[in-house]
């Protein structure tokens, strides 16, 4: 059974499932302590609880022509302090994790591929709808076309693009 609902509350009944997924989740919530004992509560003793969100650090990573993210940063250097003062770092997680009664069993980063473009041209409308990517309605249009032109400098013409996030993923079980 897949059930979606209120992280802090979601009504569903205590000790009933598996697993409990929260993708790009936690970067949402001020109070983490009450989102895991909310997953704690709802899992089976020996569930698993996935987590998987952006920390600081994947968010830091310098632009190149895949990590298109990176560019927004360089260009904007308010946009990255706004996306850093709303992630968690990788020990703020795994303490809260442990301070709800959950044992971690992996760490770990990964790059996600967010979407290939056959050129320059399909990314740069893409970013001019902001398309998925909430972090853009922060720039002005005048201030998104000037990152869309700064993104075209560094990027070779003519060239495919494929664009890729990099997440932190954790998996915990309940004891």
């Amino acid at each position: 059974m897949f059930a979606q609902g209120n992280a802090l509350d979601t009504g569903l009944k205590d000790g009933e499932y598996d697993i409990v997924l929260d993708r790009a989740l936690i970067h949402h919530i001020r109070d983490l302590g009450a989102c895991f004992r909310e997953a704690h509560r709802v899992m089976k003793p020996g569930g698993k609880f996935i987590i998987q969100d952006r920390t600081p650090e994947d968010c830091a990573l310098a632009g190149s022509p895949s990590h298109i993210r990176g560019y927004f940063f360089e260009k904007y250097p308010k946009l990255l302090q706004q996306e850093i003062q709303r992630r968690y770092s990788g020990s703020e997680v795994i303490d809260a994790l442990r301070q709800t009664g959950f044992s971690l069993t992996a760490e770990f980063s990964y790059w996600e591929t967010r979407k290939r473009y056959e050129d320059f041209e399909q990314l740069g409308l893409d970013l001019l709808k902001r398309t998925g990517r909430s972090l853009l309605f922060e720039l002005t249009d005048d201030e998104l076309s000037e990152l869309v032109n700064f993104i075209g400098q560094r990027l070779a013409s003519g060239q495919p693009i494929q664009e890729q996030d990099r997440w932190t993923v954790w998996i915990a079980e309940k004891q």
